[in-house]
């Protein structure tokens, strides 16, 4: 009785229980792989495109170095472009595709200056100068034409009748009219329309006043005289001319 209950007790009884084991971590997983090819490489970031364009920058001065303003600066080359130049001399030209350009500069009061310059874009680049030389001034304006002197107008003819014709020997003219003891003689030659030819044989001084419609012309034939007019004494003798005007 006693060994029946002690046996009974004894399966009744709980195990003690057991000293926990230590996790085991799980195996690292492992890409698959092919046998004998190695395993695929890590794809590279995508890289930005490359820039296509920049900023051209121009600064335009005169030969002293002092910025030039209100200066059109054009571009010429992939695209047009055109601006005029501020008060430090300067004009930008953004977005400008790379390639070669043929810039122009010009003003009134400068010369017009070229020069060519390739832009390449993402490389830094320094402005380009461009010094213009002042224009030469304009030339003066041709003088004024002078006013047209008013023509004289023309001399009426009175309506005279022409003369004789007439040939004679003056020499013997003279000879024949030296007779007498008058002091003044007046002799006719020829008379012809407004012309009228006299010989004076004088022995006296002769005032004769001018005529302000007739040039009056003397010729010596023989003798000395003594012609005064226009404040002085002119000595005259044969064969001598004169001519007093109107």
């Amino acid at each position: 009785m006693t060994a029946a209950l002690v046996l009974l007790l004894a399966l009744q009884q709980a195990p003690a229980p057991a000293a926990p084991k230590p996790a085991t971590p799980p195996p690292a997983t492992q890409p698959p792989t092919t046998q004998g090819q190695p395993p695929p490489a890590t794809a590279a970031p995508p890289r930005r495109p490359a820039p296509t364009s920049s900023t051209l920058t121009v600064k335009v001065t005169d030969r002293s170095g002092a910025p030039a303003r209100d200066v059109t600066v054009s571009a010429e080359g992939q695209t047009s472009r055109e601006g005029v130049t501020d008060a430090a001399g300067q004009v930008l030209f953004r977005n400008v595709p790379n390639g070669t350009y043929r810039l122009r500069a010009s003003a009134e009061k400068f010369i017009t200056l070229e020069k060519e310059v390739t832009v390449r874009a993402g490389a830094t680049s320094a402005p380009v100068d461009m010094a213009l030389s002042n224009a030469p001034p304009p030339p003066p304006p041709p003088p004024a034409p002078e006013p047209e002197q008013p023509k004289p107008p023309p001399v009426s003819s009175p309506d005279v009748k022409a003369g004789e014709s007439r040939v004679l020997s003056i020499a013997d003219l003279a000879e024949r009219s030296l007779s007498g003891r008058d002091p003044i003689k007046t002799v006719p030659v020829a008379c012809s329309g407004l012309d009228n030819t006299q010989m004076l044989v004088l022995r006296e001084k002769l005032n004769a006043p001018s005529n302000p419609n007739l040039d009056q012309m003397l010729y010596v034939v023989a003798g000395e005289v003594l012609l005064s007019f226009e404040g002085r004494d002119q000595p005259l003798t044969s064969g001598w001319f004169a001519l007093v005007p109107r």
